[in-house]
């Protein structure tokens, strides 16, 4: 992710060793929530981003590497296109580099939505309802995510630069080896991996290169400390997506049935071969839109009466109707809520948590949330709540002072406007409107540097370090004998949805062996699953084993009341 850093000596090692044709960066999501979006905010500051930028630009200058960045500035909205061209601009004028760059913005209107709406050329992107023209009035911001044809358009230009709006994470990566006649199924797969940097590396790492065939590619950590393996190359088709064996995007579906991983005699090297990209009869674009809900304030404070932590649950609701009572609209929607979050007990997993039942720590931390129209409401209402906590009697209370211990002053926090999302569809395009819906525009930039491909960026202590290092030996786990839990025989266990409607859990093992056992014994079945998480049949979308990955993937539809607001991976 663009602003999020990176090892140097790593990059520039990878410059040296492998001289890339391109840089290509993801730099968008929404795992931040929709805050981003609605109010114009870039995901790094503008320091950030010139840090990460700098070397590239130089790399791009001197080597004559292409730069693809997609998304830019998190949202990929048009105002951010801009800005992030801004600090290109600013970056380049510093050092005199000339420069070709290529911007694609979005240009899909709300009058264009509405019309797919009445003509029903617009669904649900997840378990979520359908778009009506009220949400259209409503959003704050829209933006839609592009495929990899304006990235092939703009290359047909032959730009030094290309900085793309929102787009399909893989999209600048498949555009790029499309344009170079690689087989769309080849290039999508590489794409997928490759949006998320070094993740599928052994340890889990952030830089990663491809090598590209027209019908195979080739994955390498730029660490030298990390690998690439078979089984975790294959396991990153599950990461964030829906279910492993078809990823839909832009124009397509990606089938990944016959996908095939090779472990290369270097060790570190995995090729990758026999995915196959279905073109789809409508081409469909993603939209993400935003709605204003109101305004947040929070506190915080912790709890420590054991008396008082025994029987939290109705002290807290009892705190909930008192303050309804003095704020009657409290509650009533979603623009005026109360939401507490208890660690020590549930504040990750809020309902879907099973675990502590029965289960008491010896203190909590509440953080406490109110939603409200305007600042001085919320204000309002959250100093009330905090109060209430202090101050509320309880069963059996020996401690008559105070129950809630708060650390800051200004007890309560301005926390910012508050927004959701309310557009994460899909929009039937008609053909040509892939690329004449995101418009490229083209801008020189003139200076003075001359191109220097000799000049050394490593020094010769980081040279040899870098050409000497050994990634350490994996320790894969033995399949145990008799009863065992998950940790044990599991080699990963993760939760992590690409979007806002959908939870996954990802569970992978180190064999076939493992996995196989797992599956028999039938304990991440869909009753098991629902014990776990409290929810209904309804509710879980997918439950699939990826034997070629030995993992399995179990996806459902989050069911929280606040948790589609601001959550990340929860």
């Amino acid at each position: 992710m663009l602003g999020y850093g990176y090892r140097h000596d790593h990059f520039w090692y990878g410059v040296e060793k492998y001289k890339p044709a391109a840089i290509i960066v993801d730099s968008g999501s929404t795992d931040g929530g929709p805050y981003k979006l609605g109010m114009g905010k870039m995901t790094c500051g503008r320091q950030a981003y010139v840090r990460d930028l700098t070397p590239m630009l130089e790399a791009c200058f001197h080597h004559k590497i292409k730069l693809l960045i997609s998304s830019v500035g998190g949202d990929g909205s048009n105002l951010h296109v801009q800005e992030m061209l801004s600090i290109v601009k600013e970056i380049a004028s510093e050092k005199q580099f000339a420069f070709k760059i290529a911007t694609i913005s979005h240009d899909i209107s709300r009058d264009l939505i509405r019309d797919r709406i009445r003509k029903g050329g617009c669904t649900p992107c997840g378990p979520l309802p359908d778009l009506t023209t009220g949400d259209i009035e409503k959003a704050v911001e829209i933006v839609a995510q592009m495929g990899a044809e304006p990235y092939i358009q703009a290359l047909n230009g032959d730009p030094d630069i290309i900085l793309g709006g929102r787009s399909y994470d893989p999209a600048p990566f498949a555009g790029f080896c499309l344009h170079r006649g690689v087989a769309p199924g080849t290039a999508w797969h590489m794409g997928k991996i490759m949006e998320c940097g070094g993740i599928c590396a052994v340890p889990k790492g952030r830089s990663m290169i491809a090598t590209m065939r027209n019908n195979s590619f080739d994955l390498t950590p730029l660490s030298p400390l990390e690998r690439c393996t078979p089984l975790s190359v294959a396991a990153h088709t599950l990461y964030e997506k829906t279910r492993p064996d078809r990823l839909p995007g832009p124009g397509g579906v990606l089938h990944l049935d016959e996908a095939r991983y090779e472990q290369l005699p270097d060790d570190r090297t995995v090729r990758v071969t026999g995915a196959a990209f279905v073109p789809s009869p409508v081409y469909q674009a993603k939209l993400e839109g935003v709605e204003r809900l109101g305004h947040r304030t929070i506190f915080i404070g912790g709890i420590r009466d054991p008396i008082l932590i025994s029987q939290i649950d109705s002290f807290l609701q009892s705190v909930r109707e008192y303050t309804q009572r003095l704020y009657p609209e409290l509650d009533r929607s979603d623009g005026c809520r109360l939401a507490y979050h208890v660690y020590g007990k549930n504040a990750v997993m809020g309902p879907l948590e099973a675990a502590t039942a029965g289960a008491v720590s010896h203190e909590l931390g509440v953080m406490g949330e109110v939603i409200a129209p305007t600042r001085e409401q919320s204000h309002a209402i959250a100093n009330n709540v905090r109060t209430s906590l202090l101050h509320m009697p309880y069963a059996g209370q020996l401690a008559t002072t105070g129950n809630f211990a708060s650390p800051l002053s200004p007890h309560e926090q301005d926390a910012g406007e508050v927004f959701r999302f309310s557009l994460y569809h899909l929009i039937d395009l008609r053909p040509g409107q892939e690329t004449s819906l995101f418009p490229i525009t083209q801008h020189v930039l003139d200076g003075s540097a001359k191109i220097d491909a000799t000049q050394q960026r490593l020094t010769p202590e980081e040279r040899d370090a870098l050409l000497t290092a050994k990634p350490q030996k994996t320790e894969k786990k033995p399949l145990p004998e008799g009863e065992a839990s998950m940790m044990d025989i599991a080699s990963v266990v993760r939760s992590k949805n690409s979007g806002p409607f959908e939870l996954t859990l990802d569970i992978m093992f180190d064999n076939e062996a493992s996995y196989q056992r797992v599956k028999a014994a039938n304990v991440l079945g869909n009753e098991v699953i629902k014990k776990l998480y409290q929810v209904q049949d309804d509710d879980i979308l997918v439950n699939i084993g990826l034997k070629a990955a030995s993992a399995k993937e179990i996806l459902w539809a989050r069911n929280s009341t606040l948790l589609y607001l601001e959550s990340e991976s929860r």
